[in-house]
């Protein structure tokens, strides 16, 4: 294998057996060496392979003015978040992590310290994120000897949600949480009750709410043409659909948007799961 790029004395890009330029780390692994040379394989450490040739490029550019160590430690933010149920982060979080974490370190030192003003939402309406930001907190002590903190981890967290969005950046996450908010407000009131917050049925309604908001302020309505379905379910269930008016009329003033038919069916079919066991508690 050949050395297509020095990234730093512990950090080059090679091309893998599909020709996809991948970034390999390890001790020692870019000492005088440079582009054309042979990698000696031995010192390779750590292998990152990115589906999109633009974020593959963005990291490497990330990795030559900062320490690989901050790539290890996204790396295994991503790794870990891909292994929680209900996370799919996309190659992303590879990029914006690790010049996060640089930063942040860099604050620190210079004793800037940020408060996160959505650090008790975050906790709330993102628990697995979160909780895999506080262990993306402890890996960061592990190597520097410096506590970020929980306004840290929720910046974190924000980063892992966004890289599931996709489309939504960081910024977008105060609108998406806000409307969150709303929405369970509206319910919460509209059917007096109070959520079960550790039940499956909440969990997958928050989840849906997450890509159901971040759609909205992506002006991207989700079609799937299920109008039987939505015809039958509505007319079964007239009081879960009550809500769902509601929602959609604070969306429509709010936001100037039009629910679709399949978007009222899917937050009917959500709610009609929180009622029910509401009711049956």
């Amino acid at each position: 294998m050949k050395i297509i790029r020095v990234l730093n004395t512990n950090a080059v890009v090679t091309l893998d057996l599909s020709g996809r330029e991948v970034i390999l780390t390890g001790p020692g692994i870019g000492f005088s060496k440079k582009k054309g040379d042979c990698l000696d394989e031995k010192l390779v450490d750590k292998t990152y392979c990115l589906q999109s040739g633009e974020a593959s490029r963005r990291l490497q550019d990330i990795v030559c003015s900062v320490s690989e160590r901050y790539l290890e430690i996204a790396g295994k933010v991503v790794d870990e978040a891909r292994n929680q149920e209900g996370l799919k982060v996309n190659d992303i979080l590879y990029v914006t992590l690790t010049d996060h974490i640089n930063s942040a370190l860099e604050r620190y030192q210079a004793g800037i310290f940020l408060k996160n003003m959505m650090k008790i939402d975050i906790r709330k309406f993102y628990p697995r994120e979160y909780a895999v930001a506080r262990k993306a907190v402890a890996w960061i002590k592990e190597d520097t000897g410096i506590d970020l903190g929980e306004d840290e981890a929720a910046f974190i967290a924000m980063h892992i949600t966004a890289s599931e969005l996709e489309g939504s950046a960081c910024s977008q996450l105060q609108n998406i949480t806000d409307l969150i908010s709303s929405i369970l407000q509206i319910i919460r009131l509209h059917f007096k009750i109070q959520f079960h917050e550790d039940s499956v049925s909440y969990q997958r309604f928050i989840t849906h709410l997450k890509f159901f908001s971040a759609r909205i302020f992506d002006r991207t309505p989700y079609q799937d043409t299920m109008q039987e379905i939505y015809q039958v379910l509505v007319s079964q269930n007239e009081h879960a659909y009550s809500g769902v008016k509601k929602v959609a009329d604070l969306i429509k003033r709010q936001y100037d948007y039009t629910l679709s038919m399949d978007e009222q069916l899917y937050l009917l079919i959500h709610l009609k799961r929180i009622l029910d066991e509401e009711q049956e508690t």
